[in-house]
């Protein structure tokens, strides 16, 4: 079967990721957990979230935060979507490049169309695709964890020997998320067990070398700003931190049979590629250590390995071992004498229509969340009046989209464990005033909350309140009141 040449080869395996891409239809900005945005756009002249408390605790996200301040400014927010667009083509492109350098076969046409109609289908059916504890590399929303496809970028680059240029990649990826630093490490790790056992000691020093410059200055800046807290504050941090999310963090509540499936899909990839040493080594390293320390975890219930989420790189390894077996199993059926050039084509346009009508026209989850801000707007309607908002802290969406100060919400937590403890504080406080019926009590905790920071208005659910206060919207659920006319 004719192969192409090397610039049409470029030019369809871009195209494919391409139209891959645009089967994802793209969250809205400030939808749910939209901390990491916040210190992109809080010193902009259109909010005031330069007051908000949660904009004035420690950042965790330096470089995310820079790049996409950068990017709006010069821009608009809207550039991000172009962003996160370019992101998830990247994401199909070099898994598919992964895998090609492995299946030679794959160099066939018709066969790497099949392999982009098989990527967009594990993708969207997503256990195939995402790693364990709830987690995956890339989805619907622009956020620090999709810069994890330059891992994908770092890896290629290694298995074509570009070495230096690969870890470039994976530490990169490091700093836009530094939860991935632990993970790099595994990776490089793994990358250095191939070189010694090629025993390439002298390439070894200096990758690991290179390797240290890169990624120390985001360690640095982790160990310095986030660990460096005095330990009465570091237990009682970790388990605010770990109770929040134990879906993330705490191995028995997110382990079930489908990461059993998951492990075996890990370790069928690893036998397909066996022979190939320059894949099969540090991918093999990769996920041992990330197991080990998982199992470590399991039995010491550390919090800090807890909250290190050594597991998290079960969202490279995932959908790299899918990709190597269906690209094995591709490569065993191309050796029947058929022509799959027909069956190609309908594939995958099959494929990219289905979920691309499927996302944006039929479910459009987009559109449940523009009916969920509405209540966003009517607040917004009274910007110039509010100081700072109390609201009811499982609204999540009230912050970002409004650009106004929140006392607190539930979704917006700081990583810091001393300010962590304040969060928590601050939760109590509200959950206790929007959870009372006695009015006297929701003076007193009032006054507590002032006493933190003081609130201009707040927002409640029309049934709570039972006083006669000027309601400063209209909406059938919620009513808005000054603070100092009610209470």
């Amino acid at each position: 079967m004719m192969e192409l040449n090397k610039k049409k080869e470029i030019i369809l395996y871009l195209l494919l990721s391409i139209l891959f891409a645009f089967t994802i239809q793209q969250f809205p900005f400030f939808k749910g957990n939209s901390l990491h945005l916040i210190h992109a756009i809080k010193d902009f002249d259109s909010n005031e979230l330069q007051n908000d408390w949660i904009a004035n605790q420690t950042n965790h996200l330096p470089l995310f935060t820079f790049f996409n301040h950068l990017l709006i400014k010069f821009f608009s927010i809207k550039i991000l979507h172009l962003v996160h667009f370019i992101l998830l083509s990247i994401c199909a492109l070099f898994l598919f490049l992964i895998c090609k350098n492995e299946f030679q076969i794959l160099n066939r046409p018709y066969l790497s169309i099949i392999w982009f109609s098989l990527f967009t289908l594990i993708y969207h059916e997503k256990s195939l695709f995402g790693g364990v504890a709830g987690q995956d590399v890339i989805n619907e929303g622009h956020q620090p964890a999709s810069y994890g496809v330059l891992f994908f970028i770092g890896i290629y680059l290694f298995l074509i020997k570009k070495n230096f240029s690969a870890v470039f990649f994976i530490c990169l990826a490091a700093s836009f998320h530094p939860t991935y630093v632990i993970h790099s490490g595994f990776l490089l790790f793994g990358i250095s067990m191939y070189f010694i056992f090629k025993k390439e000691f002298k390439l070894l020093f200096k990758l690991n070398t290179f390797y240290l410059i890169l990624i120390l200055p985001i360690t640095f800046y982790v160990i310095y700003n986030f660990l460096l807290v005095d330990r009465i504050f570091v237990f009682e941090g970790q388990k605010i931190l770990v109770e929040r999310a134990p879906h993330h963090a705490l191995i028995q509540s997110w382990f079930s049979y489908k990461d059993i499936f998951s492990i075996l899909i890990y370790l069928i990839s690893l036998i397909v590629v066996f022979k190939k040493n320059r894949i099969f080594i540090p991918l093999l390293f990769f996920g041992l250590i990330s197991m080990a320390i998982t199992v470590i975890q399991f039995f010491t219930q550390n919090y800090s390995l807890a909250l290190s989420f050594p597991w998290r790189s079960s969202v490279f390894l995932i959908p790299i071992s899918t990709m190597i077996i269906l690209s094995f199993l591709i490569q065993k059926i191309s050796k029947y004498k058929i022509n799959p050039k027909n069956f190609a084509i309908i594939f995958f346009i099959i494929s990219i229509t289905f979920f691309s009508v499927k996302n944006h026209l039929i479910e459009n989850s987009n559109q449940n969340f523009y009916k969920k801000i509405e209540l966003t707007k009517k607040i917004k309607d009274n910007f110039v009046l509010i100081d700072r908002l109390l609201i009811p802290v499982d609204l999540s969406n009230i912050r970002m989209n409004t650009g106004l100060p929140i006392f607190v919400d539930w979704k917006h937590p700081p990583f810091k464990y001393d300010e962590i403890i304040d969060w928590n504080k601050r939760m109590n406080l509200a959950k206790s005033f929007f959870s009372t019926n006695d009015f006297e009590k929701k003076k007193i905790i009032l006054v507590e909350i002032n006493n933190l920071e003081k609130v201009s208005h707040v927002l409640m659910i029309k049934k709570k309140l039972n006083s006669d206060c000027e309601n400063l919207i209209d909406d059938e659920k919620y009513l808005l009141v000054r603070a100092e006319d009610c209470f």
